[in-house]
């Protein structure tokens, strides 16, 4: 029995039902092993994603401070895209130009400081937990904010929308004045 039907891989005969299966589990075996490395590559990329997203939130923060410290707005909003959204219990801006002037407000009208306490980064958006310690220039009166913010960071690199999450009862009566805040 030398013909076709019976012979197999290097000549062993297909009869033996072991063999078959084995050789039929050949193809499944090489198809679950590309979906396992596709799968690992994904969450690699989806890793290198949170790791950049968390560098440029801490580098941002950071050069919040220092334009805070310097009266320099530019630099902190060179982080943000022309359409950006700021969002917050108390009102909210669209755009660059809105959101420019809020921040030129909030420098204008405070000395502050972002305290980071925790970050948690899932894909591309940042969870921020800090305390906005600062003195209002008018009246010197200290104002300290616990708060959470969330960014969320755009294919070009930059943050297209920021929420922030906090208390407003207590010190809302120094934001009044603030662009596009109610």
């Amino acid at each position: 029995m030398n013909d076709a039907r019976h012979s197999g891989v290097y000549g062993m005969k297909m009869s033996n039902p072991t063999i078959r299966v084995s050789l039929l589990a050949i193809p499944f075996g090489v198809l679950l092993l590309m979906s396992v490395l596709l799968q690992v590559r994904s969450a690699m990329a989806a890793g290198a994603v949170a790791m950049q997203v968390e560098r440029i939130v801490k580098i941002a923060i950071m050069e919040y401070n220092s334009a805070m410290r310097d009266g320099d707005t530019a630099r902190w909003l060179k982080y943000f895209t022309d359409n950006v959204k700021r969002q917050a219990p108390d009102g909210s801006q669209q755009g660059m130009k809105a959101f420019a002037e809020y921040y030129g407000w909030e420098f204008e009208n405070f000395e502050a400081t972002w305290a980071t306490k925790r970050m948690i980064i899932s894909g591309p958006i940042g969870a921020v937990e800090f305390e906005w310690d600062a003195v209002h220039k008018a009246s010197g009166t200290p104002v300290k904010i616990d708060m959470v913010a969330l960014f969320e960071l755009a294919s070009s690199g930059k943050f297209e929308l920021v929420t922030f999450y906090f208390d407003t009862a207590k010190y809302a009566d120094f934001f009044a004045g603030a662009p596009g805040v109610k």
